[in-house]
């Protein structure tokens, strides 16, 4: 173990969740000097691996799923997997950029006590204001917290790029986004969130190059 001057106590710091995402934004600040970085958005607690193994063990939902294989079977054969391969996609998009922008991924973040949305408020906050692109992992249509990022990364009207680096425009996205969907309600999963991002996408504010081809 390596050696430390300090050993502080462990306290306990009782903060409002506003407190915390500023202090968390803080620590960002600090890696990024008011430099924006690139966000790489991928599966984590939902998506495609988690619909296949509902698929497998037929039931419907992750409670199901965890209520029938145990939560430390879901940590390590969905979560974790998905934050693997997280990791592996954000390397991926920094070995391939020419100089030193900063890339950030969602994988190893955990905040005690969060619920989805307050996750999903984080995340779209940091989009909006210290992101200047998002990339998307493959498979990424059939995640509700990718689906909810491509429609803040439209709105917020960042280019936004998939898993091979080609442009992934709003167009595209909604193709993927519908096309997730109709699969997924086949096998009789919900998809009421994807439904929702979907709709968040349509309602995105469209950039100006796009309305114009639209009218043509």
């Amino acid at each position: 173990m390596p050696t430390v001057f300090l050993s502080p106590s462990n306290s306990t710091f009782p903060r409002r969740y506003k407190e915390e995402v500023e202090i968390v934004f803080s620590a960002i600040d600090c890696l990024l000097n008011r430099e924006l970085a690139i966000y790489c958005s991928s599966e984590i607690t939902s998506g495609l691996r988690l619909f296949q193994a509902l698929r497998r063990q037929n039931v419907k939902t992750a409670s199901e799923l965890v209520g029938q294989m145990g939560e430390a079977w879901f940590d390590a054969n969905i979560k974790g997997v998905n934050v693997n391969a997280a990791n592996e996609f954000a390397r991926f998009v920094r070995d391939g950029l020419s100089d030193n922008t900063m890339v950030i991924t969602p994988a190893p973040f955990d905040a005690a006590g969060w619920d989805q949305d307050q996750y999903l408020f984080f995340w779209e906050t940091l989009i909006r204001t210290r992101i200047k692109s998002v990339w998307f992992n493959r498979d990424w249509q059939f995640s509700n917290g990718c689906t909810f990022e491509f429609a803040v990364a439209q709105d917020a009207g960042h280019p936004t790029f998939d898993h091979r680096g080609e442009v992934l425009d709003r167009v595209a996205g909604l193709g993927a986004i519908g096309s997730a969907i109709e699969r997924l309600e086949a096998d009789g999963f919900d998809t009421a969130k994807l439904r929702k991002n979907f709709e968040r996408v349509r309602a995105a504010r469209m950039d100006p190059a796009e309305d114009f081809r639209s009218r043509r």
